[in-house]
Protein backbone atom coordinates (compact mmCIF):
# COMPACT_ATOMS: atom_id res chain seq x y z
CA UNK A 1 0.00 0.00 0.00
CA UNK A 2 2.74 2.22 0.30
CA UNK A 3 3.64 2.47 -2.51
CA UNK A 4 1.07 3.06 -4.33
CA UNK A 5 0.68 6.28 -1.51
CA UNK A 6 3.63 7.09 -2.67
CA UNK A 7 3.05 6.86 -6.42
CA UNK A 8 -0.27 9.19 -5.34
CA UNK A 9 2.00 11.76 -4.28
CA UNK A 10 4.58 11.94 -7.06
CA UNK A 11 1.66 12.24 -9.76
CA UNK A 12 0.47 15.31 -7.14
CA UNK A 13 3.67 17.01 -6.48
CA UNK A 14 4.99 16.94 -9.84
CA UNK A 15 1.67 18.64 -11.38
CA UNK A 16 1.69 22.48 -11.74
CA UNK A 17 -1.59 23.31 -9.79
CA UNK A 18 0.08 21.80 -6.55
CA UNK A 19 2.65 24.27 -6.23
CA UNK A 20 -0.22 26.95 -7.41
CA UNK A 21 -2.10 26.01 -4.49
CA UNK A 22 0.40 26.34 -1.90
CA UNK A 23 1.37 29.75 -3.01
CA UNK A 24 -2.26 30.37 -3.49
CA UNK A 25 -2.36 30.19 0.21
CA UNK A 26 0.68 32.16 1.10
CA UNK A 27 -0.71 35.08 -1.17
CA UNK A 28 -4.13 35.58 0.71
CA UNK A 29 -2.67 35.05 3.98
CA UNK A 30 0.41 38.39 3.20
CA UNK A 31 -2.70 39.77 1.41
CA UNK A 32 -4.79 40.17 4.24
CA UNK A 33 -1.66 41.09 6.33
CA UNK A 34 -1.01 44.07 3.25
CA UNK A 35 -4.62 45.17 3.31
CA UNK A 36 -4.58 45.53 7.18
CA UNK A 37 -1.92 47.40 7.63
CA UNK A 38 -2.47 49.61 4.90
CA UNK A 39 -5.70 50.76 5.74
CA UNK A 40 -5.07 50.73 9.45
CA UNK A 41 -7.70 47.71 10.27
CA UNK A 42 -7.33 46.97 13.95
CA UNK A 43 -6.13 42.61 13.92
CA UNK A 44 -4.48 41.16 16.68
CA UNK A 45 -2.64 38.13 16.53
CA UNK A 46 -5.69 35.73 17.36
CA UNK A 47 -8.04 38.05 15.16
CA UNK A 48 -5.78 37.91 12.29
CA UNK A 49 -4.95 34.17 12.63
CA UNK A 50 -9.00 32.98 13.34
CA UNK A 51 -10.29 35.27 10.58
CA UNK A 52 -7.86 34.24 7.81
CA UNK A 53 -8.06 30.86 8.98
CA UNK A 54 -11.79 30.56 8.67
CA UNK A 55 -11.42 31.81 4.88
CA UNK A 56 -8.06 29.45 3.79
CA UNK A 57 -9.98 26.49 5.48
CA UNK A 58 -13.11 27.26 3.44
CA UNK A 59 -10.70 27.48 0.26
CA UNK A 60 -9.30 24.15 1.66
CA UNK A 61 -12.37 22.51 1.42
CA UNK A 62 -13.35 22.99 -2.39
CA UNK A 63 -9.60 22.57 -3.28
CA UNK A 64 -9.97 18.90 -1.29
CA UNK A 65 -13.18 18.03 -3.16
CA UNK A 66 -11.16 18.98 -6.59
CA UNK A 67 -8.19 16.89 -5.86
CA UNK A 68 -10.02 14.23 -4.20
CA UNK A 69 -12.74 13.96 -6.99
CA UNK A 70 -9.18 13.47 -9.29
CA UNK A 71 -7.91 10.52 -7.32
CA UNK A 72 -10.50 8.11 -8.74
CA UNK A 73 -11.84 10.33 -11.45
CA UNK A 74 -8.82 10.59 -13.09
CA UNK A 75 -8.34 6.81 -13.28
CA UNK A 76 -11.27 6.24 -14.96
CA UNK A 77 -10.82 8.96 -17.09
CA UNK A 78 -7.26 8.03 -18.51
CA UNK A 79 -8.33 4.49 -18.43
CA UNK A 80 -5.68 3.36 -16.19
CA UNK A 81 -8.21 1.89 -13.55
CA UNK A 82 -8.41 -1.90 -15.05
CA UNK A 83 -4.54 -1.72 -15.63
CA UNK A 84 -4.24 -0.57 -11.78
CA UNK A 85 -7.39 -3.72 -10.64
CA UNK A 86 -4.97 -6.05 -12.60
CA UNK A 87 -1.94 -5.28 -10.63
CA UNK A 88 -1.25 -7.50 -7.26
CA UNK A 89 -2.88 -5.23 -5.22
CA UNK A 90 -5.85 -6.22 -4.00
CA UNK A 91 -9.09 -3.65 -4.13
CA UNK A 92 -9.61 -3.13 -0.66
CA UNK A 93 -5.59 -2.11 -0.90
CA UNK A 94 -6.28 0.36 -3.52
CA UNK A 95 -9.31 2.09 -2.18
CA UNK A 96 -7.40 2.40 1.49
CA UNK A 97 -4.44 3.85 -0.45
CA UNK A 98 -6.49 6.63 -2.24
CA UNK A 99 -8.95 7.26 1.08
CA UNK A 100 -5.05 7.36 2.64
CA UNK A 101 -3.25 9.74 0.01
CA UNK A 102 -6.38 11.88 0.41
CA UNK A 103 -6.54 12.86 3.61
CA UNK A 104 -2.93 12.81 3.85
CA UNK A 105 -2.50 15.65 1.12
CA UNK A 106 -5.25 17.22 2.92
CA UNK A 107 -3.65 17.53 6.15
CA UNK A 108 -0.42 18.66 4.31
CA UNK A 109 -1.87 21.84 2.99
CA UNK A 110 -3.98 22.61 6.17
CA UNK A 111 -0.51 21.87 8.43
CA UNK A 112 0.92 24.51 5.42
CA UNK A 113 -2.00 26.77 5.84
CA UNK A 114 -1.45 26.60 9.54
CA UNK A 115 2.42 27.53 9.43
CA UNK A 116 1.89 30.67 7.31
CA UNK A 117 -0.94 31.60 9.13
CA UNK A 118 0.89 31.61 12.59
CA UNK A 119 4.04 33.06 11.30
CA UNK A 120 2.18 35.99 9.69
CA UNK A 121 0.32 36.90 13.33
CA UNK A 122 3.18 37.92 14.23
CA UNK A 123 3.08 40.94 12.33
CA UNK A 124 0.24 41.98 14.54
CA UNK A 125 0.36 42.94 18.53
CA UNK A 126 -0.53 40.37 21.50
CA UNK A 127 -3.75 42.09 22.45
CA UNK A 128 -6.45 40.39 22.49
CA UNK A 129 -7.71 36.54 23.34
CA UNK A 130 -4.45 34.33 22.74
CA UNK A 131 -4.50 31.30 19.71
CA UNK A 132 -6.23 28.31 21.12
CA UNK A 133 -5.32 24.33 19.59
CA UNK A 134 -8.67 23.51 19.75
CA UNK A 135 -10.15 26.13 17.60
CA UNK A 136 -7.44 24.85 15.01
CA UNK A 137 -8.21 21.74 14.92
CA UNK A 138 -11.96 21.54 14.71
CA UNK A 139 -11.38 22.99 11.29
CA UNK A 140 -10.58 19.94 10.24
CA UNK A 141 -13.90 18.07 10.60
CA UNK A 142 -15.66 19.65 7.62
CA UNK A 143 -12.35 19.00 5.01
CA UNK A 144 -11.84 15.18 6.08
CA UNK A 145 -16.07 14.65 6.01
CA UNK A 146 -15.71 16.20 2.29
CA UNK A 147 -12.93 13.80 1.35
CA UNK A 148 -15.38 10.55 2.31
CA UNK A 149 -18.50 11.84 0.47
CA UNK A 150 -16.48 13.09 -2.64
CA UNK A 151 -14.79 9.30 -2.52
CA UNK A 152 -18.26 8.19 -2.67
CA UNK A 153 -19.48 10.52 -5.08
CA UNK A 154 -16.16 9.37 -7.21
CA UNK A 155 -17.22 5.66 -7.50
CA UNK A 156 -20.80 6.79 -8.36
CA UNK A 157 -20.01 9.38 -11.60
CA UNK A 158 -16.94 8.52 -14.49
CA UNK A 159 -16.69 12.61 -15.14
CA UNK A 160 -14.77 14.44 -12.76
CA UNK A 161 -16.75 17.63 -13.63
CA UNK A 162 -19.89 15.91 -12.35
CA UNK A 163 -17.85 14.68 -9.21
CA UNK A 164 -16.73 18.18 -8.50
CA UNK A 165 -20.03 19.74 -9.26
CA UNK A 166 -22.25 16.96 -7.46
CA UNK A 167 -20.41 17.33 -4.44
CA UNK A 168 -20.58 21.05 -4.64
CA UNK A 169 -23.88 20.90 -5.28
CA UNK A 170 -25.05 19.39 -2.43
CA UNK A 171 -23.36 21.27 -0.02
CA UNK A 172 -23.97 24.55 -1.06
CA UNK A 173 -28.00 23.08 -1.70
CA UNK A 174 -27.97 21.65 1.81
CA UNK A 175 -25.77 24.69 3.48
CA UNK A 176 -28.37 26.95 2.03
CA UNK A 177 -31.48 24.58 3.16
CA UNK A 178 -30.27 24.02 6.52
CA UNK A 179 -29.80 27.69 7.75
CA UNK A 180 -33.30 28.49 5.97
CA UNK A 181 -34.51 25.74 8.41
CA UNK A 182 -32.62 26.75 11.29
CA UNK A 183 -34.76 29.65 11.47
CA UNK A 184 -38.02 28.15 10.85
CA UNK A 185 -37.55 24.68 12.01
CA UNK A 186 -34.10 24.04 13.95
CA UNK A 187 -35.70 20.59 15.19
CA UNK A 188 -35.32 19.59 11.60
CA UNK A 189 -32.18 21.27 10.58
CA UNK A 190 -30.37 19.27 13.05
CA UNK A 191 -30.77 15.83 11.01
CA UNK A 192 -28.77 17.82 8.20
CA UNK A 193 -25.29 16.69 8.50
CA UNK A 194 -23.94 19.63 7.12
CA UNK A 195 -24.76 21.51 10.30
CA UNK A 196 -22.91 19.70 12.32
CA UNK A 197 -19.25 19.83 10.74
CA UNK A 198 -18.35 23.19 12.52
CA UNK A 199 -17.84 22.11 16.47
CA UNK A 200 -16.58 25.68 17.21
CA UNK A 201 -20.61 26.42 17.78
CA UNK A 202 -20.14 24.75 20.97
CA UNK A 203 -17.73 26.83 22.25
CA UNK A 204 -17.79 30.57 23.43
CA UNK A 205 -16.41 32.93 21.83
CA UNK A 206 -16.22 31.69 18.22
CA UNK A 207 -18.34 32.73 15.63
CA UNK A 208 -21.27 30.02 15.77
CA UNK A 209 -21.49 29.87 19.32
CA UNK A 210 -25.40 28.83 20.30
CA UNK A 211 -26.03 27.42 17.25
CA UNK A 212 -26.18 23.62 18.94
CA UNK A 213 -28.32 24.90 21.42
CA UNK A 214 -31.39 26.11 18.94
CA UNK A 215 -31.10 23.13 17.06
CA UNK A 216 -31.37 21.32 20.48
CA UNK A 217 -27.98 19.82 20.26
CA UNK A 218 -24.69 18.89 22.03
CA UNK A 219 -20.74 17.89 20.94
CA UNK A 220 -21.68 14.68 21.32
CA UNK A 221 -25.02 14.63 19.42
CA UNK A 222 -22.81 16.48 16.69
CA UNK A 223 -19.99 14.14 16.71
CA UNK A 224 -22.04 10.80 16.60
CA UNK A 225 -24.06 12.30 13.57
CA UNK A 226 -20.89 12.93 11.82
CA UNK A 227 -19.30 10.03 12.73
CA UNK A 228 -22.18 7.75 11.46
CA UNK A 229 -22.60 9.62 8.17
CA UNK A 230 -18.76 9.19 7.55
CA UNK A 231 -19.05 5.37 8.40
CA UNK A 232 -22.13 5.13 6.18
CA UNK A 233 -20.23 6.69 3.05
CA UNK A 234 -17.23 4.46 3.47
CA UNK A 235 -18.98 1.70 3.50
CA UNK A 236 -21.11 2.37 0.77
CA UNK A 237 -17.43 3.51 -1.20
CA UNK A 238 -16.12 0.23 -0.56
CA UNK A 239 -18.95 -1.98 -1.63
CA UNK A 240 -19.36 -0.22 -4.45
CA UNK A 241 -15.64 -0.44 -5.54
CA UNK A 242 -15.90 -4.14 -4.87
CA UNK A 243 -18.87 -4.37 -7.31
CA UNK A 244 -17.40 -1.97 -9.98
CA UNK A 245 -16.61 -2.67 -13.42
CA UNK A 246 -14.20 -0.94 -15.03
CA UNK A 247 -13.40 -2.98 -17.90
Amino acid sequence: MLSLIQNEWMKWWTTKKAKIVLVLYVLIAVGLIIIAKTNDISFDRSGYYSDTLSILTGLLGIITIVFTAEVIGNEIRYDTMKHLLMSPYSRMTIYFSKLIFSILIMLFQFVFIVVVLYAGSFAFSEAGDPLVFRDTIVELVNPIFTIFMTLFFSLLFRSVGMIIGFTVLAQFFTAIVGGILLTLKPEIAKWIVFMHLDWSMYFKGTAGYGMGEVMGTSLTFSVLFVLAHIIVLFGGSILIFQKKSYT
